[in-house]
This record gives C-alpha cells, structure tokens and sequence, in this order.
C-alpha cells in the first residue's frame, strides 16, 4: 500500500492545483474536496475540461443557484470525471428539481442532486427523495433543534439503504448516544451515526471499532479533530479492513501531505490535514462501483462519509469566514 499511498497524494496534490488554476477565487476548504472528486475516480485532473464545466454551471444553473455557491468547484469536477458534462448537468438539475419537492434549498440539497445524478434515473430519484423525508422527519422527531437543512443529504443517502425507516432512525440513535459518552460536538456526533447506522453490525461493534480508531491516531501521535474532521474517520471506520492497517495508511499519507504546499504555517492545520489524509485512505481502500453502491451497506457508508467530508468543508468555510468577520 505504499506506494498507492505515495502516489494518490501526489496525485491529490496535483489535482487540487488544477483545479485552483481553472476554478479561480473559490475558498481553500473546498479545493481539497474537489481534487478528491477525481482521486475517487483514479483521473487527472484536465484544466482545460473544468473550465469548461465551470462555464456549463455559470451559463445555466440559473440566478442564485446554490449549484453555483461552495459547491461549485466540486460539481464542476464531477462533470469533468463524467463522459458527457453537458447531460450531466441536466440531469443533477433534474434531479434538483425532484429533491426540491420535498426540501427547502440549501448547498447540501445541491450536493445530494450531484450524487442522485450519478447513481440514480430520475424515476429512482423520486423514491429516494421521498423516503429521504420520511428519514429526515424521524431525525428531526429524535433531534427537533438539532436537525437541519445540512442532515437532508444524510437523509438522502439512508433512503438508498434496505434497511426499514425506523431501523435505521433507532440504529442512528443508539450510535448518537454510545458516541456522545466520547465526544461532544452534537451536530458531528449526529452525522457520524448516520453513517454508521447504514453499515452493518451493531451499534455497539460499530461504535467501538470507531473509537477504537481515534484512539489509535491519538496513540500515534496524528490526533484525530473532534468536529466535522470526524466524518473522515467515519469512512475508515466502516472499511472491511484491519483497523492498524488503515491507521498506519492515513497516518502515512499524512507525512506526505505535511510536506506539501498548503498544509504549512499558512496553510490548513493539522486536523484538517489528517482529515484529508482519511479521506485519501478511503480512497485507496473502497472498490465500490456505482451499482454495487446500491446494495453494499459498508460501500453506501464510504461512500456517505466522503460525500459528508463535502459540506463538512463547507462548514470548516463558514466557520473560518465568520472568526475573520468577528475578528475585525
């Protein structure tokens, strides 16, 4: 696994410039998230196409878009990894559309319609928005002021599970509560036991090996953040892999990122860079495929926690926005 390690960071590394030279002035939280969008899809990242594709969302995602907000250097990415960005692009806004029935608009609606696009018909769409609401309203029964617009795309990802509604509200929150004894960041702890109550097992193995596993970061010196940083470790968590392995491997690839551009004095800090670090094991270690996606419990639950590394990205931006707001 080393030399993967080595060459999906470099590769991560270069991805993420590409990206900063086509899709110019966008925030440094989200440009990580972005140039893992073709890491996942085993591409270089081509300047040319992505302005291209940022082109294709600026002409015609329509004025106030959230498709044009924080999400838009990775949906620009997303379009770029597709054979034809253009039907692409009418079908994330297809489904928008569908999502939009049942959700208020927000950033994180956009990013759930980016993945509806990529693994669903439009006729799919319809159910999994549907049966996303009814999850979400059976958060928002468990956790009324804790829930919001940010938990519809969790919502959403739980509505591709087989598991019955209430099955996965009750796994969630007996995770939320076993996970709460340790951490103490509510709306974290909230996304992480969604995550987890769509992989298999109980809520108690699941919780453990994820606790386990910040533990054995802490033990090596690479100590785990305990905010939206923690959506990374949810998606090593649930790899059918041993847990020293995968430790060993972000632990490595994080070495290798503290070398690089963007991740020094001036640059993302520690937490972050171990987050992306996870991100990039998980990587190297989910074979799922969009089909298999559908019916693999642990691939649906990789692939949720690092499409959650996504608004948790925009969260990491809206919080640093808003201490250089207060700071003046």
């Amino acid at each position: 696994m080393k030399n993967n390690a080595k060459q999906i960071t470099m590769d991560f590394i270069e991805n993420r410039e590409t990206i900063k030279k086509a899709v110019k002035f966008e925030d440094s939280y989200i440009y990580p998230v972005a140039a893992n969008v073709f890491c996942t899809a085993g591409v270089k990242a081509d300047e040319d196409k992505l302005r291209q594709c940022r082109s294709i969302i600026k002409k015609n995602a329509g004025f106030g878009s959230y498709l044009k907000g924080n999400v838009l250097p990775v949906f620009a990415s997303k379009l770029c990894v597709s054979e034809d960005p253009e039907a692409h692009f009418e079908k994330t806004m297809d489904m928008y559309a569908i999502l939009k029935k049942h959700f208020n608009s927000s950033e994180y609606l956009a990013m759930l319609a980016t993945l509806l696009a990529e693994r669903t018909t439009p006729e799919e769409a319809e159910q999994i928005a549907s049966r996303g609401r009814r999850i979400y309203d059976l958060m928002k029964k468990d956790h009324p002021i804790l829930t919001s617009s940010e938990d519809s795309i969790m919502a959403g990802f739980m509505a591709f599970s087989e598991k019955a509604d209430k099955q996965l509200a009750d796994e969630a929150e007996q995770c939320y509560l076993l996970l709460r004894k340790k951490f103490s960041d509510k709306n974290a702890v909230q996304t992480v036991s969604h995550i987890l109550a769509i992989a298999d097992g109980t809520s108690e193995e699941k919780v453990g090996r994820f606790c386990n596993m910040f533990d054995m970061f802490k033990n090596s010196g690479h100590k785990f953040g305990k905010s939206y940083e923690l959506t990374s470790l949810a998606a090593l968590s649930v790899i059918d892999a041993d847990e020293k392995e995968l430790v060993d491997t972000a632990v490595e690839i994080d070495s290798l990122l503290a070398e690089q551009k963007g991740y020094g004095i001036l640059g993302h800090d520690k937490k972050t860079r171990l987050m992306h670090a996870a991100m990039l094991t998980a990587d190297l270690y989910d074979d799922s495929t969009n089909n298999q996606a559908a019916v693999s419990a642990s691939s649906l639950a990789i692939i949720a926690a690092q499409e959650a590394a996504m608004y948790a990205a925009i969260t990491a931006a809206v919080i640093a926005s808003s201490a250089a707001n207060n700071s003046y």
